[in-house]
């Protein structure tokens, strides 16, 4: 059972800054961008441990997980665990 998921505000602002980029560059690039973001959230929220733990010395991001967008390998998913649902940071 997949978990629903909350994107925190500084994470929604950071994929409109990416899909603007990509949609200036090619807007193929920017819906192919989006579309791999979204698949790789459902992965995330169906395995929500699948990441690696991220080791920062900040409490604030104890539970912190890390994993690539898919077909993007320089973009990535920082996001936290929780019982009730996946906090996408």
């Amino acid at each position: 059972m997949s978990l629903p998921f909350h994107i925190e505000s500084a994470a929604e602002n950071d994929l409109a800054e990416i899909g603007d980029y990509f949609d200036e560059r090619d807007d193929t690039l920017s819906a192919r961008f989006y579309e791999c973001f979204w698949k790789t959230v459902r992965t995330l929220a169906a395995s929500p441990y699948l990441g690696e733990r991220c080791s920062f010395r900040s409490p604030k991001t104890k539970g912190m997980r890390i994993w690539q967008v898919y077909g993007f390998s320089n973009y990535l998913i920082f996001y936290r665990p929780r019982d009730e649902r996946l906090e996408i940071l």
